[in-house]
């Protein structure tokens, strides 16, 4: 169960990372406009559940190693992360298509 958790956590942070990415490439096409801007924030924004994810990716590292608590908070963890990337993508998709 904590493998399968470890490995979400990197797949997360990997595919947000890349869709920030070419959040901020895109951000450079607009650069100076307002558009611009808005896509600059958001691949920043992209950092938030890229972080999490590491930091609960790490929790399972940890776990791996007999930590109990993370052990126990692992999938609690993941659900956060989840959550978090959810929104962010929920939040990415209106901002981008209806501005």
């Amino acid at each position: 169960m904590i493998l399968a958790a470890l490995g979400s956590d990197i797949a997360i942070a990997g595919l947000v990372l890349v869709f920030a990415g070419f959040l901020a490439t895109k951000a450079e096409s607009f650069e100076g406009s307002r558009s611009g801007d808005k896509y600059s924030w958001l691949a920043v924004l992209g950092l938030v559940p890229i972080v999490v994810s590491l930091a609960a990716a790490w929790m399972c590292i940890d776990a791996l190693q007999g930590g109990a608590w993370e052990a126990e908070h692992t999938l609690l963890i993941l659900k956060i992360v989840l959550a978090l990337t959810g929104a962010y993508a929920l939040l990415s998709a209106c901002l981008a298509f209806f501005p």
